[in-house]
């Protein structure tokens, strides 16, 4: 088993593990041939898939007996401090990425599953001097058969898919201000109007859009010819407020943002790179309303 990736600019990796480690700290790392796979999940709560491709890399080795994957779990708070304080740093290396068994008192390691990863740059501290960091963070190895119960939620039929652009932001900060409300109704339809609804000490509280989004068809049915009630038809989906308030701060990291509702929840969907090599995945449970 083999795993080296080197990269110049961790910003990719750095936004993802900073918007991860704002919903918890253990996550699943997948390496496969092609790219990296960052696994957020809970029960009952929002699960989270991040996607680097492996060209967001310098370097992008992965080697194993099962088809080039390595799983492991890993608390990605120690980890993204390090990618923090590399990039505040004048670095004169780009960091290396590496996993490595860890044996105790150079005794062989008995438990297969525990490793490391350890991470290597260079920083220059004066005009003639460098310093070398290097640092250790455990992770626990998965099982072939622990992984493969890993998958991605599926995505029932769409009933909904709306672009949001970077200037609705202020409006779903909104929402950040009611605390004591549990649900929040998402409502939109095909001529791209959107609005939320909060119901907060007997008060309905409902926040619009204004303006027209940009919407994808329905797939339950074909495009509308014309302007009739079928387009007007709105969609609700009823959903935990604070998981849609924390799903909602990945607008502060793309340009623009994918609402999509089908029949068992609703999807968060952004890239945070021009080229759409890194993208998030923010699943959240909920259900549709009449």
């Amino acid at each position: 088993m083999k795993l080296k990736v080197i990269v110049e600019k961790p910003v990719e990796l750095r936004k993802c593990l900073s918007f991860l480690v704002s919903l918890r700290k253990m996550c699943v790392f997948r390496f496969t041939e092609h790219q990296l796979v960052i696994i957020s999940s809970a029960l009952n709560e929002p699960t989270v898939w991040c996607k680097l491709d492996s060209s967001v890399f310098q370097l992008y080795e992965v080697d194993s007996t099962r088809d080039k994957v390595i799983p492991f779990e890993i608390n990605i708070e120690p980890l993204c401090q390090v990618l923090r304080n590399y990039e505040k740093s004048n670095v004169t290396s780009n960091l290396v990425i590496r996993l490595q068994r860890r044996p105790s008192n150079g005794m062989e390691v008995k438990n297969k599953a525990v490793a490391s990863l350890a991470l290597f740059y260079t920083e220059q501290i004066s005009m003639s001097s460098n310093v070398s960091h290097s640092f250790n963070v455990p992770v626990r190895l998965l099982k072939m058969d622990s992984d493969l119960r890993i998958v991605e939620p599926a995505m029932d039929t769409m009933k909904l898919a709306m672009k949001l652009p970077m200037r609705i932001a202020p409006l779903l900060r909104r929402l950040d201000r009611y605390r004591t409300s549990d649900l929040v109704t998402i409502t939109g339809n095909q001529l791209g109007q959107l609005k939320f609804v909060i119901e907060e000490e007997q008060r309905k509280i409902v926040v619009q859009w204004k303006e027209k989004l940009d919407v994808l068809p329905d797939q339950d049915e074909s495009p509308p010819q014309s302007w009739d009630s079928s387009v007007m038809r709105p969609v609700s989906l009823k959903v935990k407020l604070k998981h849609w308030n924390v799903g909602s701060h990945l607008m502060d990291m793309c340009d623009a943002m994918s609402l999509i509702v089908h029949a068992q929840g609703g999807i968060l969907h952004c890239y945070i790179d021009m080229d759409q090599k890194c993208d998030i995945a923010y699943y959240l449970n909920g259900y549709q309303t009449d």
